[in-house]
């Protein structure tokens, strides 16, 4: 069984707005990447400066 196969058995169609699901999964993928950096980026402290 293919990934469109599965897909299709699921939700009935296989794009969305015209664009095909892969698309759709690929920019899923990177936007939870983004958040993910930015909420480790946004968690980390500061480094305390010891020349001070």
């Amino acid at each position: 069984m293919t990934w469109s196969e599965l897909w299709m058995n699921l939700f009935g169609c296989t794009s969305f707005c015209g664009i095909d699901m892969g698309f759709w999964v690929a920019l899923s993928a990177v936007l939870l990447i983004v958040i993910l950096m930015n909420v480790v980026f946004w968690s980390m402290k500061p480094k305390e400066n010891k020349d001070c």
